[in-house]
């Protein structure tokens, strides 16, 4: 697949971090298993994640959500049900303040432009290296600074 097959990639660039006080509570929504496989084993090693849970279509995405109230949602909206994008319509007005991170293989102008008109502006393309997700995520939950524009 090659997705994620970097996990690990610059751990020896970075220091230890210490254990943070406050968790990022994230909830995972992807379609495919071995995406969601290889996330988790990241993100569970992560001491600053704490995982809400793990949706595999729309309605559990939903579901999920609304019951967990994660901090930040990292989705593939291209969903096999067809109904991701409408699923973050209807999380958006449902939990706003919750964080989206859109995390999927291909970012077309009209489905930027869709995720743009919901306020998600977070977006990356499968295929990022762990490290760099992991800060992304981070920088979308407010807990590390942005180091470059964008």
């Amino acid at each position: 697949l090659g997705f994620f097959g970097h996990v690990g990639y610059g751990e020896q660039m970075f220091p230890a971090r210490q254990t943070p006080t406050t968790k990022i509570m994230l909830l995972l929504a992807d379609a495919h298993a071995q995406v969601r496989r290889q996330l988790l084993a990241r993100l569970k090693r992560e001491p600053d994640f704490d995982l809400a849970g793990v949706a595999v279509d729309s309605f559990q995405t939903l579901q999920e959500a609304v019951a967990k109230q994660p901090d930040l949602l990292l989705i593939d909206p291209i969903m096999r049900d067809g109904l991701g994008l409408a699923t973050l319509r209807q999380l958006r007005t449902d939990i706003p303040e919750m964080i989206v991170v859109v995390l999927t293989a291909i970012v077309d102008t009209t489905l930027k432009m869709q995720l743009e008109e919901m306020g998600i502006t977070h977006i990356l393309v499968k295929g990022i290296l762990s490290a760099e997700l992991l800060s992304e995520l981070r920088i979308a939950a407010g807990t590390l600074p942005r180091l470059r524009g964008g």
